[in-house]
């Protein structure tokens, strides 16, 4: 699963990992907002959360805003750095390696959390940068990984790719029984990917999911739940340990819908 990288990935690995990381993202973005108020497996809401400090006359919040901005952009900078640097023949060692700081920054906030049993605005926001450091690895190593194939940790770009997938099949439907109707007449439907359609699907439903455990787990047990993603990582992380073999140079292609 963390042997190679890019094109020399088959469907089915890119589905198993983007499913069980994009569960992870998802549990620990709504876990974390009902702990601390905050989302923090995508930057969007932050920026949305800047603006709106910004036009209240609250630069205290606008800045604890913008550092979850930063520290996101840290973690995916700094796992960049970890992964294109490693030696020849150890890449697998480079993935497990960022998988493992991911688990260590996930037990950070769980430690973090029940010691400073912080109610304030502006020391959430200081716990929450743990989870956003702890995102931007994940969605850096994923992204590096799949070469840009897949993303798991926001669902805004898969949802958008999923409806169009979705179109394209319902267009080659009606063209293959000579229903097409006469909107787009002359344009021949592209036949879809199928393996695409399942790796989209499979980002959605885990990330859901992912988000609805972590809500009803934190609501019971607080800032325990963020154990079962910081093992689920660590497992990962395990698991890469123990693979080897060289890979193939990436040739990445920011253009998914070309797989």
């Amino acid at each position: 699963m963390f042997r190679h990288e890019g094109p020399s990935r088959s469907p089915k690995t890119n589905a198993l990992v983007a499913g069980y990381l994009a569960f992870i993202a998802g549990f620990v973005n709504s876990g974390g907002f009902i702990m601390i108020g905050s989302f923090t497996s995508h930057v969007t809401g932050s920026i949305g959360r800047i603006s709106t400090d910004v036009a209240s006359g609250d630069p205290g919040a606008a800045v604890s805003a913008l550092l979850l901005v930063v520290m996101f952009f840290l973690g995916a900078f700094g796992a960049t750095l970890l992964i294109e640097g490693h030696a020849p023949g150890r890449i697998s060692q480079a993935y497990a390696t960022a998988l493992l700081v991911e688990a260590g920054l996930l037990s950070l906030f769980i430690f973090v959390a029940g010691l400073s049993q912080a109610t304030h605005p502006r020391l959430l926001d200081a716990e929450a940068t743990i989870l956003c450091l702890a995102m931007g690895i994940q969605n850096s190593l994923v992204t590096r990984l799949s070469g840009a194939v897949v993303r798991t940790t926001h669902l805004t770009g898969v949802a958008t790719d999923l409806a169009i997938e979705v179109a394209r099949w319902y267009r080659w439907h009606r063209a293959k029984l000579g229903a097409f109707p006469g909107l787009g007449v002359g344009l021949k439907p592209e036949r879809p990917v199928p393996a695409r359609t399942v790796l989209l699907t499979t980002i959605v439903l885990t990330f859901v999911f992912g988000a609805l455990l972590g809500a009803v787990l934190t609501m019971r047990s607080s800032r325990w739940a963020m154990v079962l993603p910081a093992l689920a990582v660590f497992g990962a992380s395990t698991l890469a340990f123990l693979q080897r073999g060289r890979v193939k140079p990436v040739e990445a292609s920011l253009d998914v819908r070309s797989k």
